[in-house]
């Protein structure tokens, strides 16, 4: 699809990058604030302010807020205040985020703004879930003195992430148990011929399991979970925000945190992705 629209950038990693480059390749106009440092040939847009009042499109970055109250802008020169960035979009302009804040969107609402969340949208989640997946069997692959083969593994969760990697793994030929809480998850991983358990009763479970994958964004992996834990397991926790483990239990278990995923091992498949949910949403929206 041949684009006519001129795009401002502003701030994000270098998925947000590659997300600029897809769209001039589609013949967008494409300006940017805060990806001075990407080793793209995008346009540096110059003053925010102007950047965005001569914009058709504003795309925030995924996620949209950086540490003290900035602007995620890792490859930027300088940092940007998000209260300034919010500032300097004009009333009434569309504008696009993932991974948005209920007080960024507050904040935006104040000033006649309306930040729409690409990530809340099904496709990109489950577009997401896929190098997030590869991304953590890669690091099972690399911090595990074994191969995946014939290895028993436990994936608490069985939402997107969860059932993008039970199939993978299985297809590696690891034993996979999938937990989770409702009888029809229950019933289609049963159908889907793998072993279950109830993510509300994990206790006295996990000795069974050399490697633990939790997708799960609350604390399911408290200390009496984790109580018979192998002394060698690994827990690799893919859950957003503060995780799936409890504040008190890191001492129990090896733990690697791993967030944001498909940032890291896959960025121009993750821009690809967020490039066709953006479509989507213009094309929804009558802008396209």
């Amino acid at each position: 699809m041949k684009h006519t629209l001129t795009f401002a950038l502003a701030g994000g990693d270098v998925r947000q990058a590659y997300l600029g480059e897809l769209l001039a390749a589609d013949g967008a106009q494409v300006r940017t604030i805060g990806l001075e440092r990407s080793g793209t040939e995008l346009e540096a847009g110059g003053a925010p302010r102007t950047l965005f009042a001569e914009a058709d499109v504003i795309l925030l970055p995924m996620p949209v807020m950086g540490t003290r109250g900035r602007l995620n802008a890792p490859l930027a020169n300088a940092p940007y205040k998000l209260t300034d960035v919010l500032d300097a979009i004009p009333a009434g302009k569309p504008v696009y985020g993932g991974s948005v804040p209920r007080m960024v969107r507050d904040m935006a609402a104040r000033r006649g703004i309306e930040v729409q969340d690409y990530l809340e949208r099904e496709e990109l989640a489950l577009l997401n879930a896929i190098p997030t997946a590869e991304g953590a069997i890669q690091i099972a692959m690399e911090e595990l003195p074994v191969t995946l083969h014939g290895l028993p593994v436990l994936v608490i969760g069985a939402g997107r992430i969860g059932m993008a990697l039970a199939p993978r793994l299985r297809g590696l030929g690891a034993h996979v148990t999938v937990s989770a809480r409702r009888y029809d998850d229950f019933a289609r991983l049963r159908s889907g011929g793998y072993h279950y358990l109830d993510t509300r009763r994990l206790a006295g479970q996990l000795h069974a399991f050399p490697l633990v994958i939790n997708t799960v964004p609350s604390p399911v992996l408290t200390r009496r979970v984790l109580a018979d834990c192998a002394p060698d397991a690994l827990i690799i926790d893919l859950a957003s925000g503060k995780g799936g483990i409890a504040d008190d239990a890191g001492d129990l278990c090896r733990v690697i945190h791993a967030l944001s995923l498909p940032g890291r091992v896959a960025p121009r498949s993750a821009a690809a992705a967020i490039y066709d949910t953006v479509c989507h949403m213009l094309e929804e929206e009558g802008l396209l």
